[in-house]
C-alpha cells in the first residue's frame, strides 16, 4: 500500500510509517509499504498527484497550512483518497466531515490506538480497490467520469486515461457497474460516475471536473431521488466510520 504523511515533526512521520509498516506485517500478510513523507501541507500539496495513495495520514495542526485547509485542497483534486487526520484533540471532528475523513489519531496514541483506526477506516476495502475488468484492462472505479454508448462499442471517459473505448455491447457494460451504487443511469446509453458529479442542477449533472452530462428530463424526479438517497447514504457511512 501507498501513504503519504504529513507533518512537519519527523519524529511524528517516521512513528506513523513504522507503525503502518508493522501492521502491514502482522495484519495484511506482510505486505509492503511505499510511503512518502511532506514537512507541509504545502509541500505535499505542490507534488500531489491525483489518485496516487491509498491513505494520506495529515497532522491538524502544522506551520503554515492546517490540515483541514490541505484536506481540503486535496478534495478538489482526489474526492476518493482515504484521509486520517493525526491531532491532540477532536474539536474539529465536525470540520473533517466536509473532507469525508474516515479516521483519526489523537496524540498521544499507541500501536492499538493506531490499529483500532486503521480497521475503522476499513482498510481491506481500501487495499482491494475496485475495479472492472475489460478485455486485458483494469479500470478503477475512481478513475471512471461517465461513460457512453458508440454503435457496438462502449466509451469510459477516465480522468487519468482519457477516452477509452471498447468492443463490448453497453449493456454488458452497464452490467458490470451494476452492483456498484455510485453508477446511475441517466438517459439510455449513458451512466455517471456520482463519487464524481459536483451537483445536479435542472438540466444536467455536473461532474467534478466540470463537465455537464444532461439527463432525460422525464426522469428528472426519480433521478434526483436517487442522487440524494446516495449522498445521505454516504454521509450516513462517514458517520459510521
Amino acid at each position: 500500500m501507498k501513504i503519504a504523511v504529513v507533518d512537519d515533526r519527523e519524529p511524528c512521520r517516521v512513528e506513523i510509517k513504522n507503525y503502518f509498516s508493522r501492521y502491514l506485517t502482522e495484519q495484511c500478510g506482510g505486505e509492503k509499504i511505499q510511503a512518502e513523507d511532506f514537512i507541509s501541507g504545502e509541500d505535499f500539496l505542490y507534488r500531489f498527484i491525483p489518485n496516487s495513495y491509498d491513505i494520506i495520514f495529515i497532522d491538524q495542526f502544522m506551520s503554515g497550512m492546517t490540515g483541514i485547509e490541505t484536506a481540503r485542497e486535496i478534495r478538489k483534486r482526489d474526492a476518493l483518497v482515504s484521509l486520517i487526520f493525526v491531532t491532540t484533540s477532536r474539536d474539529f471532528a465536525i470540520d473533517s466531515y466536509g473532507v469525508q475523513a474516515c479516521g483519526y489519531l489523537v496524540k498521544p496514541y499507541t500501536y492499538q490506538d493506531f490499529i483500532n483506526t486503521l480497521n475503522a477506516a476499513r482498510i481491506e476495502k481500501i487495499r482491494r480497490a475496485r475495479f472492472i475488468r475489460i478485455e486485458q484492462d483494469s479500470v478503477l472505479l475512481r478513475e471512471i467520469l461517465w461513460c457512453d454508448s458508440d454503435g457496438h462499442y462502449s466509451r469510459i471517459h477516465s480522468d487519468r486515461k482519457g477516452l477509452i473505448r471498447y468492443r463490448l455491447t453497453f449493456a454488458e457494460l452497464a452490467e458490470k457497474l451494476s452492483a456498484y451504487p455510485q453508477f446511475l443511469t441517466c438517459y439510455k446509453g449513458c451512466i455517471i460516475n456520482l463519487e464524481r458529479t459536483d451537483r445536479m442542477d435542472d438540466q444536467n449533472f455536473v461532474l467534478d471536473d466540470g463537465t455537464p452530462i444532461p439527463f432525460a428530463k422525464r426522469e428528472r424526479k426519480k433521478l434526483a431521488a436517487a442522487y440524494h438517497q446516495y449522498l445521505f447514504q454516504r454521509e450516513r457511512e462517514d458517520d459510521l466510520l
